[in-house]
């Protein structure tokens, strides 16, 4: 009998198995409602029992056994009936987080056990089994399918709630799921293959949870991300308020002796300030990516400031040869400083080239540093550099790359506009 079940279940058994493998590697993971899937092996190997059992008695109706058949056979069918819609219910309890819902849920299922219960205790409503075999209830109608279809569909309706539209790979997987357990179902509705219901549902438990710990992953990937971004915004708010509240002074400081000696020069410093101010204050309220037109001004500002304050040029050459892009707020601000910083003094020109290369595009930064005379990190332009990093990798799936004191900037095609 063992040996029988081995080599009849050795499928489903191969799927479980894997799965039990999966949750184990999985276990820091903490997917949501694992325990239940702890259930559905148990559930599944009950039903690989009495799909086992259930051949047995078959071929003892035919014999003079010491034990009733008929009644055996009735109560592992009767079993069967009521444990396998389930397999699908529980995987549509793990996705619906509301209690009122789940309670509904569950109702389907206890019709069917109720249904299929009768046929313990005599009563020829679903089924009954005589010595000419399986027979069709009094109103001839298999409830078992009809529940486990109402189940497809509360699973294909609440996953696409829960996980939201668009994603291909999750959606791949659902489908699957589905078209494996309908097809099933129908084949065995018509006893054109029999014997398949217990593997294809360890099967689609395999693949739901491999469907439910990829979307975990990514969702906890993106939480990750999003709180990464988070630090790296105040991270650089922090950074920036330390570094530039004494250049904001010396700016105002600065403008003030020209209003007494320069009104021209007065007028355009201030110009300068306030569009340096504004593009502060815009990338405090939102850190979303703006255009590199409203970069490109800002860092034009921020130089001008810096020309007035050191009373030295400080010339930007620019060569522009694609400027349909986005970056995150102060970031060409955050390398243009940085280059300034890395060089030794003496430094007056500051070149800004932009384009296309392949599927990117780059953003090329340099000083007019000699790179071997080039000083000691500044340690807060570092700090500052990094934290752009970040932001620029999580907002435009980008890279920054140093060499001396020449930045390069790296955005994927896809994020221009």
């Amino acid at each position: 009998m063992i040996l029988n079940y081995l080599t009849t279940n050795f499928m489903t058994l191969m799927f479980i198995v894997a799965l039990v493998v999966i949750m184990a590697v999985n276990r820091k993971l903490k997917v949501p409602a694992t325990e239940l899937f702890y259930v559905l092996i148990i559930i599944i190997l009950v039903l690989s029992v009495l799909d086992v059992l259930n051949t047995f008695l078959a071929g003892e109706l035919d014999k003079k056994p010491t034990f009733n058949p008929i009644r055996a056979r009735t109560i592992v069918d009767a079993l069967d009936y009521i444990l396998r819609p389930f397999v699908i219910m529980i995987e549509v309890l793990v996705i619906q987080p509301k209690q009122k819902n789940k309670l509904f849920c569950v109702i389907p299922a206890v019709i069917n056990s109720v249904w299929y219960s009768t046929a313990l205790f005599g009563i020829k409503i679903a089924f009954y089994i005589n010595s000419d075999g399986w027979q069709g209830g009094i109103f001839k109608l298999q409830l078992v399918y009809v529940v486990q279809l109402i189940y497809i569909i509360l699973l294909v309706v609440y996953s696409i709630r829960y996980f939201g539209r668009g994603n291909t790979k999750t959606g791949t997987i659902i489908m699957i799921i589905v078209l494996a357990a309908l097809l099933t179902a129908f084949l065995e509705n018509q006893n054109i293959l029999t014997g398949y219901a217990t593997t294809v549902a360890a099967f689609c438990v395999l693949l739901y949870y491999i469907y439910l710990a990829t979307v975990y992953q990514e969702e906890i990937q993106k939480l990750f991300e999003e709180k990464e971004l988070h630090i790296a915004q105040q991270e650089l708010l922090l950074l920036r308020s330390q570094i530039h509240s004494d250049f904001i002074f010396d700016s105002l400081s600065i403008i003030r002796s020209l209003a007494k000696t320069d009104k021209k020069a007065s007028a355009s410093a201030i110009d300068s300030f306030s569009a340096y101010l504004r593009a502060h204050i815009n990338a405090i309220r939102d850190d979303k990516p703006v255009r590199f037109e409203w970069e490109l001004d800002n860092v034009k500002a921020y130089l001008s400031l810096i020309q007035i304050g050191e009373n030295k040029p400080m010339e930007l050459i620019c060569d522009l040869q694609s400027t349909e892009f986005e970056l995150p707020p102060l970031l060409l601000e955050t390398v243009a400083d940085y280059c300034i910083r890395q060089g030794n003094e003496g430094g007056e020109r500051l070149t800004l080239k932009t384009y296309e290369e392949g599927e990117e595009i780059k953003v090329c930064i340099t000083s007019d540093r000699n790179d071997n005379q080039i000083a000691d990190a500044d340690s807060k332009a570092e700090k500052e550099l990094e934290a752009a990093k970040r932001r620029l990798k999580m907002h435009c799936g980008g890279t920054i790359k140093t060499q001396g004191a020449t930045v390069n900037i790296i955005i994927p095609q896809k994020i221009t506009v």
